[in-house]
């Protein structure tokens, strides 16, 4: 397959580009890359005007070619945009089970909490113990999970661990867990720290790309779980407000689309990441960047329930349920 970039990027390359397909139809226009627009859910987005907003060095973009800078229309699969908040297995205990708040676990060795947020309300469910959600034979650990991305064209959830496992939740069994190394051989012993993927809004099929501070690994993958390595590149530092890629440490990352903005805004992807220097980063699908400090960011700030962005090890967004999932020690 051919990889298109965007002219900058959130995660970006060496050349700074964003990696989002395969097409070779013209990019969006984009915007501005302000709080508005965005119809997700209940037609807005909840992040506020953010802290920034300037494109990190391209703006929006350009049409042809497969190399970086290049431009070219996002990859992957029609689709309906994210919304609904009913329907499909749970991402992450579906919509988020009430109550147990403290983490659970057998042994020494505490689990982790899982946390949900409802896109359409704003309003975070009561926490709950991750090991409840992800129970059963094959199921990922409650701890140390090194990251997770719930696909949207196919109804899969990938789960990185610390320890080099890799899960796959298929509807709602999981697989055999297998060595992150045999499967994704090209990271070449890296633990993925943030992991998002594009799900194409022109056909079905999706993309990943597993970060690990300074280096990106973009796949396709497949409905059958297979996956075809695309390109390895270098992370760089992106001019303010974009993210540290290059020196900085990921935390988790989790992205939200609404395929009806496509060529229409550049708000019809969105990719968030959280970085230990306290901040969480955003780039949209025009590559504009923005960022807040990750305590006074609109997701958390002063809401019932709400986890402590910096204790969070793991974020995904289930397109099905609206609803965005957050799991870590906290």
């Amino acid at each position: 397959m051919r990889a298109v970039f965007l002219s900058v990027s959130a995660f970006a390359l060496a050349s700074g580009c964003l990696v989002l397909g395969e097409e070779s139809d013209p990019g969006p226009s984009g915007s501005g890359g302000g709080g508005s627009g965005g119809a997700i859910g209940d037609g807005s987005w909840p992040d506020g005007p953010g802290g920034g907003g300037a494109p990190g060095g391209g703006g929006a973009p350009s049409g042809g070619g497969g190399a970086p800078g290049g431009g070219g229309a996002p990859s992957g699969g029609g689709g309906t945009p994210s919304g609904g908040g009913t329907g499909g297995a749970p991402s992450g205990g579906g919509g988020a089970p009430s109550g147990g708040g403290a983490p659970s676990g057998g042994g020494g060795t505490p689990g982790w909490t899982l946390y949900a947020y409802n896109w359409a309300s704003g309003a975070w469910s009561a926490p709950t113990a991750l090991e409840l959600a992800w129970s059963g034979a094959n199921a990922p650990p409650a701890t140390g999970i090194a990251s997770v991305v719930q696909l949207e064209h196919f109804d899969k959830l990938l789960v990185f661990t610390d320890a080099g496992q890799f899960h796959v939740r298929s509807g709602t069994t999981w697989k055999p867990p297998v060595a992150t190394s045999n499967k994704f051989p090209e990271l070449g012993g890296l633990t993925p720290q943030a992991t998002y993927h594009v799900a194409s809004p022109t056909k079905v099929a999706e993309s990943i790309t597993i970060v690990s501070n300074p280096t990106a690994v973009l796949y396709d993958y497949g409905a059958d779980d297979s996956v075809a390595f695309n390109v390895k590149v270098p992370l760089k530092d992106e001019p303010a407000p974009g993210a540290p890629q290059g020196t900085g440490s990921s935390l988790w990352d989790f992205e939200v689309r609404d395929p009806s903005l496509y060529l229409k805004s550049g708000d019809w992807f969105r990719v968030w990441i959280a970085y230990s220097n306290g901040t969480v980063y955003q780039l949209d699908g025009a590559a504009v960047w923005k960022q807040w400090p990750a305590a006074s960011m609109p997701f958390f700030a002063a809401k019932p329930n709400a986890p402590d962005p910096m204790k969070m090890r793991a974020a995904w967004f289930d397109a099905k349920l609206n609803r965005a999932y957050f799991a870590g020690p906290g």
